[in-house]
């Protein structure tokens, strides 16, 4: 096996499964790049990390992801505080990570900026509550945490923008908010009704501007709050956040801090990169961790940029031209 040599993670129920019908051409364009490569399948939520840990005891250096935002975050949890790169293949329904660091979602022109081998080392968070886990994205909690939830257990159907808003409209109808005390780098404390949270290091989720022009590069997490807000008020706010129009707003703040502390009597339910790592817990903690994995991006790439800049540079990735002229 040659040093450089990827492992290939594949994740075939990745965008409602439709990356199944993918996998040939696939493997036919990995090996039009790399030549003969080796791969798995995940079969189940979680599949990612035992796979990419057996890889790593193989002797592999570099870890392709294709599948989603999940899939990429189990990998990301293997490669935290070591030297392994992380490739990223879009293929999921959503992919905010690939998007906020200028992934196109073309397979032939993502394994060759893996191959290409640019690399930059980024932040993760860690989130500790029913489990411990690495995230490069943004942990959600309360409102935003049960539609996630909602889409696995009930909405299994809906995806993208459309599915994600269809099923935060219903659950908005029966959310209530309730008392919740958030503590930020041990001084700043609010106590409030807990409408919606998030914890983030990027910008978007599902491709909704939650918090817009925070990115990876900031050196602390972003911290969404929103408070007192039920039914028509919280559609109202997921609907803005289309376009990152929902702020300024009197129950909505943005603040900033490396270590969050959230308690409550009754657990909220979190999301993290597409999947549940707490649905019981009443004290979740969360931690900023700088320059803990290498993640391959095009080189060049910069960030802060809302969607819509964003979305032109890619197109000239796509295209193999210089973002940004760089």
């Amino acid at each position: 096996m040659a040093d450089n040599t990827p492992f290939l993670v594949i994740n075939p129920h990745a965008d409602n499964k439709k990356l199944a019908k993918k996998v040939d051409d696939i493997l036919k364009t990995a090996k039009d790049v790399f030549g003969e490569v080796e791969y798995e399948f995940t079969t189940k939520i979680g599949d990612g990390i035992p796979i990419s840990q057996k890889a790593v005891k193989n002797g592999y250096k570099t870890l392709i992801s294709i599948g989603g935002d999940g899939t990429l975050n189990e990998l990301v949890n293997v490669a935290v505080n070591t030297d392994l790169k992380i490739g990223m293949i879009p293929a999921g329904s959503a992919c905010d990570s690939h998007k906020t660091h200028g992934i196109p979602k073309d397979f032939r022109r993502s394994f060759e900026i893996v191959a290409e081998g640019y690399h930059e080392r980024f932040p993760v968070g860690l989130i500790k509550g029913d489990t411990e886990r690495y995230f490069i994205e943004m942990i959600n909690g309360a409102f935003i945490g049960q539609t996630s939830a909602a889409l696995y257990d009930r909405f299994e159907w809906a995806h993208g923008e459309i599915g994600y808003a269809y099923a935060a409209i219903r659950v908005a109808m029966g959310y209530k908010p309730h008392p919740t005390k958030i503590t930020i780098d041990n001084k700043i404390v609010r106590e409030i009704n807990l409408s919606t949270f998030a914890v983030s290091l990027t910008d978007c989720i599902s491709d909704f501007e939650m918090l817009p022009e925070n990115h990876p590069r900031r050196g602390d997490f972003a911290i969404l709050i929103a408070r007192d807000l039920k039914g028509f008020g919280l559609v109202k706010l997921i609907l803005k956040a289309i376009n990152g129009k929902h702020i300024p707003n009197e129950k909505v703040e943005i603040l900033r801090g490396k270590h969050v502390v959230i308690e409550s009597e009754e657990p909220h339910v979190w999301e993290s990169e597409g999947e549940i790592p707490s649905r019981n817990a009443t004290r979740i903690e969360t931690q900023y961790i700088p320059d803990a994995v290498n993640l391959i991006i095009p080189k060049g790439w910069k960030y802060g940029l809302r969607k819509k800049m964003r979305d032109k540079e890619k197109k000239k990735v796509l295209k193999k031209q210089a973002p940004f002229d760089y």
